[in-house]
């Protein structure tokens, strides 16, 4: 639970009446990780020699979510307020490392194994709109 820098930026802005703008940005260190650091084969499985308890830092955290919400003139009929709120998580795609794991391909045997370290990332930009309705 180690994380230095942990910064959450806000900033909304009423551009008129019926539109509101909100922006947040996130920023965090990276989480400590424990990484193998090197690999032997022995009999014939490949084994993984770990570095000390979290040794090493994944890449720092940040994304921007941006939103619009419109409402429109209240319906005096119905006594309906509503609203959409069209938004953008992740707005400029970045793929914040969520853990690594190690793809070996070739053959020990053959001598052609290659050990490279690949990165899982979860929540690409997600667009969404919703309407909401207040009775």
């Amino acid at each position: 639970y180690d994380r230095r820098h942990d910064l959450s930026l806000v900033g909304m802005y009423d551009l008129t009446p019926k539109w509101k703008l909100s922006a947040v940005f996130v920023y965090a260190t990276g989480n400590a990780t424990t990484l193998p650091e090197k690999f032997f084969i022995v009999e014939g499985v490949l084994t993984q020699q770990y570095s000390s308890i979290n040794k090493y830092r994944l890449s720092a955290y940040h994304r921007l979510d941006l939103s619009a919400t419109y409402t429109p003139s209240r319906n005096q009929t119905r006594k309906l307020n509503a609203s959409w709120v069209f938004s953008v998580y992740n707005a400029y795609n970045r793929k914040n490392p969520y853990f690594y794991y190690f793809d070996q391909t070739g053959s020990a045997y053959a001598g052609t194994l290659e050990v490279q370290a690949k990165q899982v990332s979860l929540f690409p930009v997600i667009p969404s709109v919703t309407y909401n309705v207040k009775f």
